[in-house]
């Protein structure tokens, strides 16, 4: 019996995923790490700024490491351009999540026009159940539209 459910438990382990999934979670990554390391380099850039106005860099030495990581934050902001997260990201993802309320809304205002409700308490009764889920009452004797 152990056997057994120890094998449907290792099971999803070994299975083909089709590759769709791996990809889509690599590409987001991807941009994970892109956003992570501009996020660190600008750190690095106030840290070094800092540093230079306390008195603890020399003037060259301060923008050879200035200009340094200005290169690479330019290079990590060429990689976001070129994956679609420029400077609109935000806009994007407030479209989207426009898009999917308005869509959400639109299904619930149809679902709420549809279904019955109890008559005793008002609630929205679960099709196929004989009882009112919130006040008990027998549903063929409570249903009201």
């Amino acid at each position: 019996m152990a056997l057994v459910a120890g094998f449907y438990t290792l099971l999803p382990l070994f299975r083909d995923s089709g590759g769709k999934f791996e990809e889509e979670l690599l590409a987001e990554t991807d941009l994970d790490r892109l956003l992570h390391q501009k996020i660190i380099i600008y750190n690095n850039l106030k840290d070094l700024e800092f540093e230079y106005k306390v008195g603890r860099l020399v003037h060259e030495d301060f923008h050879q490491l200035e200009s340094g990581y200005k290169a690479e934050a330019a290079m990590i902001l060429q990689k976001l351009d070129l994956l679609g997260a420029g400077a609109d990201i935000d806009e994007a993802i407030e479209r989207d999540i426009a898009a999917r309320k308005a869509e959400l809304f639109s299904r619930g205002s149809s679902l709420k026009s549809n279904t019955a409700r109890c008559r005793t308490c008002g609630a929205m009764l679960i099709p196929g159940k004989k009882f009112c889920a919130d006040c008990g009452e027998p549903i063929s004797d409570t249903v009201s539209q």
